[in-house]
């Protein structure tokens, strides 16, 4: 009778230690898996995070409006809370520029790369037909010299391209810079003003001229303004009648 009462508490002992240790092991092993999980999900959920990030990002970079197109948007949306500078027109702030291509295939060389940072101004006109300032007859007095501006401008306000902005055109010709750099032509940028000796600029001019100049900036470093007389003194006298306090 002792030995069988002995025995069962033996049993139960052992029984209840397996019990115990296997409760043991199964608990264990379930919170490694808890762990494991949550750290998976974590990653999982930064990664996400990081990848929005990074298309937020590839949006802003792929919406960037071209040049042309962003300047127009800006000065156009902001109109209203940019104040006039001193002697600045109505006109002169809020028309988009508008240039017409009659591009030529003379008086430029083509080039890739170049640095602008200089404006040249001009005036010229048709010295050989009936009508001084036509258009057609002043550029093909051009061709007879075999030089052209970038830019002409007519009375009107009209404002042509000629040559593409990364060619050299031929428009200064034997010239010096204030700060002693010669070959003008290379690093700059000619507009011509149709007008005479005799006559002086239109109102419509220089509203287009200051609109042309405000384009350009925009676009390159622009550090000088100068009129085709200041480059090259003695050897040629335009702008002619020129009123610089007019350009902004």
């Amino acid at each position: 009778m002792r030995k069988n009462i002995k025995f069962k508490i033996i049993t139960d002992s052992c029984f209840a230690a397996f019990i115990a240790l296997f409760l043991y092991f199964y608990y264990w092993q379930n919170s490694d898996k808890k762990v494991e999980l949550n750290f998976s999900e974590n990653t999982e959920t930064e990664n996400i995070k990081d990848g929005k990030e990074i298309d937020a990002q590839d949006n802003k970079t792929e919406n960037i409006p071209s040049d042309i197109t962003d300047e127009k948007e800006v000065v156009n949306k902001n109109n209203a809370n940019i104040p006039m500078s001193a002697g600045e027109t109505a006109d002169a702030k809020n028309t988009e520029i508008k240039i017409t291509n009659r591009l030529v295939d003379w008086g430029f060389q083509k080039t890739e790369a170049r640095k602008i940072d200089t404006i040249i101004v001009h005036s010229s006109y048709d010295a050989i037909g009936n009508n001084s300032y036509d258009v057609s007859g002043t550029i093909a007095e051009y061709k007879s010299y075999g030089v052209s501006p970038h830019y002409l401008i007519d009375r009107k306000g009209s404002i042509y391209r000629l040559v593409e902005d990364k060619n050299i055109a031929y428009h200064a010709g034997e010239s010096r810079m204030p700060d002693g750099r010669t070959g003008v032509n290379n690093f700059s940028l000619g507009v011509e003003m149709l007008t005479t000796k005799k006559d002086k600029l239109t109102d419509e001019q220089y509203t287009a001229l200051n609109l042309l100049i405000k384009n350009l900036k925009s676009k390159y470093k622009i550090t000088n303004i100068l009129g085709h007389n200041q480059i090259a003194p003695g050897r040629k006298d335009d702008p002619w009648n020129f009123e610089w306090n007019k350009i902004l």
